[in-house]
């Protein structure tokens, strides 16, 4: 099993950064709809062929985003999305009295709390600041799924056009938001109201989670077929059942890249923050700690979406796009 998974890592990691370029036609081509259906048997959706295809899902999706930097738009974007959702998220916890900060005089509160926790004001703040946060990332991701998919057949796309394309499914999308939007305004009621039951919040968040996970392609299904939310849904679960692994498979490899630069963002605060004694100097390093954390999520974000849209088409053709491999697509003149 060591042999197998070292040559996995030999042949997968070790690729070369100057591979080559991806040719890409100036035309913007409207991009047909993928059929999705059954992979057929023999494709490799063994263990073995699982844990290859996964290394090429990995580092193929970073090889795309370093031969398309544009892409890292939808990172920025990505950011500022989860920078106000982050924001929001403390401004209800201050208004309500609750924030983690409030006892060390760092931020000022109220001394009586504007909002109680589960009040209709505050499930109705809690809603609209979930509504708005998760349009834009529903947007967003639709947008880099179009993107992304017209870069696999070698037409040149611009972010404007994918945001475009996108808003041509904005019923769909704004609808799905909205019902992600109140599934977590529920989630963030019952963790405020029962904080103190560990298993309530851990039972909730595995829900969640669960649901995150199933609905995975319900973007990618709307986009790209114009389906329905309902069958988006439903083909979202039939999607997941067959690239699971993968999923989870990608999902550690960038969780573990994550956390290995993560430790090693640590050393400035270990090594000269805290020795130091020095408030602002500490201060310094924690915010560039923080900043590394959020830029590595951002990417991660874009990284995963490219993997996605992989696995998307590998479940209608039963192969990954060539881009994962390194191949140059080729386009047929128009």
């Amino acid at each position: 099993m060591f042999t197998q998974l070292s040559e996995i890592i030999r042949r997968h990691l070790g690729w070369c950064p100057n591979a080559g370029t991806i040719h890409t036609a100036p035309p913007v081509i409207p991009t047909p709809p993928v059929a999705v259906t059954p992979v057929q048997p023999g494709s490799g959706a063994g263990g073995s062929g699982r844990l290859d295809r996964s290394f090429i899902l990995a580092t193929g999706s970073i090889r795309i985003l370093l031969g398309n930097r544009w892409l890292l738009w939808f990172s920025f974007l990505t950011g500022l999305v989860l920078l106000f959702s982050f924001a929001t998220t403390y401004a209800i916890q201050i208004l309500s009295g609750v924030s983690p900060l409030a006892q060390t005089g760092l931020i000022p509160t109220a001394d009586t709390p504007l909002l109680i926790e589960g009040s209709p004001e505050w499930l109705t703040l809690t809603f609209v600041f979930q509504l708005t946060a998760m349009s834009g990332t529903a947007f967003l991701f639709a947008a880099l799924v179009i993107c992304v998919t017209r870069l696999f057949t070698g037409q040149m796309t611009t972010l404007r056009e994918g945001l475009s394309h996108a808003g041509r499914s904005a019923v769909p999308i704004t609808v799905w938001s909205v019902v992600m939007a109140a599934a977590g305004t529920a989630q963030s009621a019952i963790m405020a109201l029962y904080p103190e039951n560990l298993l309530l919040t851990l039972i909730v968040l595995l829900v969640v989670c669960l649901i995150g996970f199933l609905t995975t392609f319900v973007i990618p299904l709307i986009v790209l077929e114009g389906r329905d939310l309902v069958h988006a849904v439903v083909g979202s679960f039939t999607l997941f059942r067959r690239t699971w692994a993968e999923i989870l498979l990608c999902v550690f490899i960038f969780w573990l890249f994550a956390f290995i630069i993560g430790v090693l963002s640590l050393i400035p605060a270990v090594a000269i923050g805290f020795p130091s004694g020095n408030v602002a100097l500490l201060g310094i390093t924690m915010g560039l700690y923080m900043l590394v954390l959020m830029v590595l999520t951002m990417v991660g974000t874009t990284l995963m979406g490219i993997i996605l849209v992989g696995l998307y088409h590998y479940a209608g053709t039963g192969r990954l796009p060539e881009m994962f491999k390194g191949k140059t697509v080729e386009v047929a003149p128009v």
